[in-house]
């Protein structure tokens, strides 16, 4: 068994250092607590050398009571407390290298059914490596004792880091989680790496698993997607695999959608809202295959919008290049239309008259309001109730057709219309 103990020396943060130092003084303390290690994506961006401020600690005994004294000693706070024996804290400001640290008791799992959460009892260190997803993330390190830096890899997860590669630890990981499938994709991507034969061959067995989801996991899947820096990369293997259309055969990506979004990425400084990789990604949809995609993920609002919202601005787009059409016109093409979708039109970059149109919408348009107030309107003799409203709408179109441009054009206008709006009522 490799001691890691000089790469923890040298290569993890003083502040990381600290906390395993700790775990070693609190062991020799605690009776009921036979073992501390870290473990995880911890231990593979270690061997890596990439930085990672996430710890996940596991816990041979009784982690409730290492997680409140570990929070005294460190001044850590309350932790969070789950049903499934874990315990995190989020670190506060002033804790550049630490972001959050997971402590959960070694358990073990079983499946009741495809695609179900699992059922989680007390175990070994060992039974908790081998439940996870990949090799390359079931090591532990212990930090206990004359153990302290020994490496626990019980899947050559080591091996595989070497030879750059994802693997499954069992065949019947992606049945049991389907999720991992997903994961083996971002994984792979993400470090450099190749998921090996085997495991692309049960990917494919087993993507009929997917649909066993609900769409909250799903949706949380995808958007863990969005949020890594090479999505379009991630998306490509995903598609290729067979995975995105086992989410919805409606799902696709094409060439366009993946150059606007890359271009999103390129122009952003890593700051990025969901709403715009969504509409993004989804570009190439049709109506019904935006329906059935929004529909398959289940999600908030603000997801239906920037899926669907694309097609339903493709239907109505073809208005803008009307050479006669008013700013008012425009508008009411496009209030209704969610404008992250208006951003990724405007990203393909149409050279006809409506992309000016889009951007002149988003720039000055949807922010022209008139002048007066219905407080304005009632001093001037107009009755409250809906002409209020009316009139502040008649004017507002006025504006932005330049048709008044100050306020007492505005209230002169309201004053000569208001006649035919009482008559009307």
């Amino acid at each position: 068994m490799p001691n890691l103990s000089q790469l923890l020396q040298t290569k993890a943060k003083p502040e990381h250092l600290r906390l395993f130092n700790a775990c070693k003084d609190l062991h020799s303390q605690l009776a009921d607590v036979n073992n501390v290690f870290v473990c995880g994506g911890y231990v593979r961006d270690l061997i890596l050398g990439n930085p990672t401020k996430d710890i996940d600690l596991c816990i041979e005994g009784n982690s409730e009571k290492f997680s409140t004294m570990l929070a005294k000693t460190l001044n850590l706070g309350e932790p969070l407390e789950s049903q499934f024996l874990t315990f995190k804290f989020v670190a506060g400001e002033g804790k550049a290298d630490v972001k959050s640290i997971d402590i959960v008791t070694c358990r073990d799992e079983t499946y009741t059914a495809s695609a179900a959460l699992p059922d989680v009892i007390p175990s070994s260190i060992e039974k908790d490596l081998n439940r996870r997803d990949f090799t390359v993330n079931a090591m532990a390190i212990s930090l206990t004792g004359q153990q302290w830096g020994d490496l626990i890899d019980p899947s050559n997860g080591f091996g595989d880091i070497m030879r750059k590669r994802i693997r499954v630890l069992h065949d019947s990981s992606f049945t049991d989680d389907p999720t991992r499938m997903f994961r083996a994709v971002r994984y792979a991507t993400r470090l450099g790496f190749n998921i090996d034969p085997h495991t692309t061959d049960l990917i494919a067995n087993a993507l009929g698993s997917v649909e066993l989801l609900s769409g909250t996991r799903v949706r949380n899947e995808f958007e863990h997607i969005l949020k890594e820096p090479k999505v379009c990369e991630i998306l490509r293997k995903s598609e290729d695999l067979g995975l995105l259309g086992a989410i919805t055969p409606a799902l696709r990506v094409g060439p366009k959608a993946l150059e606007i979004t890359d271009e999103l990425i390129q122009e952003s400084s890593g700051k990025l809202n969901l709403e715009d990789l969504l509409a993004r990604v989804t570009f190439s949809l049709n109506e019904e295959e935006a329906r059935l995609t929004s529909n398959r993920f289940d999600g908030p609002k603000y997801w239906t919008d920037s899926i669907s919202g694309n097609a339903k601005l493709a239907s109505v787009v073809g208005i803008l290049d009307n050479q006669s059409i008013t700013r008012s016109e425009i508008a009411d093409v496009l209030n209704n239309i969610p404008l992250q979708c208006i951003r990724a039109y405007i990203a393909t970059g149409s050279i006809l008259p409506r992309r000016g149109r889009l951007i002149d919408y988003l720039q000055t348009i949807r922010f022209e309001e008139p002048e007066i107030t219905g407080d304005d309107l009632m001093a001037a003799g107009v009755p409250e109730g809906p002409i209020i409203g009316q009139l502040l709408e008649l004017v507002k179109r006025a504006r932005l057709d330049r048709k008044v441009n100050s306020r007492k054009e505005e209230l002169d206008l309201a004053r000569s219309r208001l006649p035919e709006f009482l008559t009307h009522d």
